[in-house]
């Protein structure tokens, strides 16, 4: 068994010091996008809203095609490789998927499908280290427990409603559940989240599997230290925000790693660790402005008005490199999931520029678009027209319950 927290803190002291040492100029990406390129890509684009626009007017839309659409639509439009597509839409990932939904809505029935929706980001990021740990891709009682656990405890940490003392209380009554003692809740809520824990100790026994508690632990204690991050005076310094934002994600995906296999070895922790650091900071990329509103200082959102998030953005582009070289030192023969977390981190960086234009300079964001496979002023066109994707994406989820409740 390693030495789990000297090595999270080495690991974590690495993570940061190739964050501070990233440069701050502008990349120089080697793919551009000619005018001609963009309208092609443009077209394509087009012609899958249309047909997820048609589809999303009918009661009962066709599951199997909408699949096989999305599909076609990664791979034209957006350049998904067939490995990277196969890994994304296999069988048994669509099967799990279903699975989680029936099993959430069983848990408790009052959960809304936003908030399965919600829960499905952890799932897949799960069922994702199955795939890629060569494990089998099933939905586990503590995978169903860990995922349905986030919109409960986050909602319930990031409602204005709920005063910091009342959180700190929660928090102190959570943290002592996960130590494995015996506590009385408060809230409906809180009785269902001391039930998933129990599903938890259902699979691994707090004896053998001690590792998977502290890991629970540390992501308890990571959610806590976030709240210093809403309007703290006096203002924590740029390492210490730096710190506390990256550790709730790295946490989180290294309790992801415990869940699915148990126990981790050395190699294990620094791929979770830096995986769940570089999640979390996209994240905070694109909430920066919401964050800023709602009085959250992270890395980003605290120089909102001050100045633009040209210069740190850079950073976090060259952090990526530096976390893409990582996996392929480490796990040299995993190209396809590489590719795919590339493939998929850079559509997230260019998402986040797009809807957040306002927070870099006007000069940046032309920059930015050059490497774009669409024209910003295509996409603002288009926005709205991309609701009716979620929509179906949502009926799919209320598809699943309603099967559930003929069971």
């Amino acid at each position: 068994m390693i030495n789990h927290a000297a090595l999270y803190r080495k690991v974590q002291n690495q993570f940061i010091a190739t964050w501070e040492n990233c440069p701050e100029h502008f990349p120089a990406p080697k793919k551009r996008f000619s005018y001609f390129e963009k309208r092609i890509w443009e077209s394509k684009f087009d012609r899958f809203m249309k047909y997820v626009q048609y589809e999303a007017k009918h009661e009962h839309p066709n599951k199997s095609e909408i699949t096989q659409q999305c599909k076609l639509f990664f791979q034209e439009a957006l350049a998904y490789s067939n490995e990277q597509l196969e890994l994304i839409f296999s069988k048994n990932m669509t099967a799990a998927t279903k699975d989680f939904i029936q099993q959430a809505w069983h848990f408790d029935p009052q959960l809304t499908n936003h908030e399965i929706f919600q829960a499905l980001r952890n799932v897949w990021i799960m069922l994702g280290l199955q795939s890629f740990f060569g494990k089998e891709i099933v939905i586990t009682p503590s995978l169903l427990a860990y995922s349905l656990l986030y919109p409960y405890t986050d909602n319930l940490m990031d409602d204005a409603s709920v005063g910091k003392e009342e959180k700190l209380n929660f928090c102190k009554r959570f943290a002592s559940r996960l130590d494995g003692k015996q506590v009385e809740a408060q809230t409906r809520t809180e009785s269902r989240i001391y039930d998933l824990v129990a599903k938890i100790e259902s699979e691994f026994d707090r004896e053998i599997y001690p590792e998977v508690y502290l890991s629970l632990l540390a992501i308890h204690d990571a959610q806590t230290k976030r709240l210093a991050l809403v309007s703290c005076k006096p203002r924590l310094s740029k390492k210490e925000t730096f710190k506390i934002c990256i550790e709730k994600g790295a946490c989180s995906v290294i309790a992801d790693g415990y869940l699915v296999l148990g126990n981790i070895d050395e190699k294990q922790l620094v791929f979770l660790y830096e995986y769940g650091a570089y999640l979390q900071i996209l994240d905070d990329l694109q909430d920066a402005r919401q964050d800023y509103l709602d009085g959250i200082m992270t890395c980003f959102s605290r120089k909102l008005p001050y100045e633009n998030l040209d210069k740190i953005l850079c950073k976090t582009y060259f952090l990526g490199k530096a976390f893409y070289e990582s996996i392929s030192n480490l796990y040299p023969n995993q190209l396809t999931f590489q590719g795919l977390v590339q493939k998929s981190f850079g559509l997230l960086f260019l998402a986040s520029i797009f809807e957040n234009q306002e927070d870099f300079s006007v000069d940046f964001v032309r920059k930015i678009e050059k490497h774009a496979p669409f024209r910003f002023s295509f996409l603002q066109k288009r926005k709205k027209e991309l609701e009716p994707f979620r929509n179906l994406l949502l009926q799919k989820i209320e598809a699943y319950r309603l099967e559930a409740c003929k069971v």
